[in-house]
This record gives structure tokens, C-alpha cells and sequence, in this order.
């Protein structure tokens, strides 16, 4: 598996920003712990998987990650 780059939180909420500029919300964070968290899943599933999880795996522990933990304001 080739060098990953993991999301990071500057990342995340610069996506957040310009998602709420574009349709709307409230924006913030709820709580940055559960913004990490999320964030951390993919590594963690990496990290710890018994056999190494393919790409599409990865991003859905992303999305998982962010609709479980609901870390922003505005869950959008």
C-alpha cells in the first residue's frame, strides 16, 4: 500500500466551513474529542484490522466516524 494521507482536523473543518457556506447551517464544533476521534478511525482500522483494509474501507470509517460521533454543531 502506497504512503496515506490522513484527513486532518484543519482539513476537516475547512470542508465543514465551505459546506455550511454553500447550503447553509450553523457552524462550529460540538466537540473537538469526537472531531478526533473521527478522524482516528481510518488509523485505527489500519492499525488494527487483521487484514489490511482496502480504500474504499478507509473512507468509510471516515463517514461512519463523523455520523456516529455527530461533532459538529450542525450535523449536515
Amino acid at each position: 500500500m502506497n504512503q496515506l494521507i490522513w484527513i486532518a482536523d484543519g482539513v476537516a473543518l475547512a470542508i465543514h466551513h465551505r459546506q455550511i457556506a454553500e447550503h447553509g447551517g450553523l457552524e462550529g464544533i460540538r466537540d473537538e474529542g469526537l472531531l478526533e476521534s473521527a478522524l482516528s478511525r481510518p488509523q485505527n482500522l489500519l492499525a488494527y484490522s487483521e487484514s489490511p483494509p482496502d480504500m474504499a474501507s478507509l473512507a468509510a470509517a471516515y463517514a461512519y466516524g463523523i455520523v456516529k460521533n455527530h461533532p459538529f454543531v450542525d450535523g449536515k
